[in-house]
């Protein structure tokens, strides 16, 4: 459950700023571990302190993660043609289109 909001809230995130980075990381680590101090058992006090300290330990957790990944994204993409879109292209497909496309090209032959 907590896997699956960390990265809901990061592609919300993502799509929200239109831009993929370290900060979405940040952003979707530190939300997920503030709800998980939340629902931790205690009086008010005792939760509020869990939220916050979750907060800020999931966003000091996830920086580096983050930036890990990020570079590791960066350099699998570098030999990729796809990756770096063009100026003079026209028309951009999705990656089930251009499948579709390869599918059709592969059983027309």
């Amino acid at each position: 459950m907590f896997t699956a909001a960390f990265y809901n809230i990061q592609n919300l995130l993502a799509e929200k700023r239109g831009v993929h980075d370290v900060f979405n990381v940040v952003g979707a680590g530190s939300a997920t571990a503030s709800a998980f101090g939340l629902i931790m058992p205690g009086s008010f006090h005792w939760r509020a302190r869990n939220m916050a300290l979750g907060s800020v330990l999931g966003a000091a957790f996830c920086f580096p993660l983050g930036w890990i990944h990020l570079k590791m994204v960066e350099i699998a993409n570098e030999g990729n043609p796809d990756a770096h879109p063009r100026s003079d292209q026209k028309e951009v497909k999705s990656g089930v289109s251009a499948a579709i496309e390869r599918l059709e090209g592969n059983l027309n032959k």
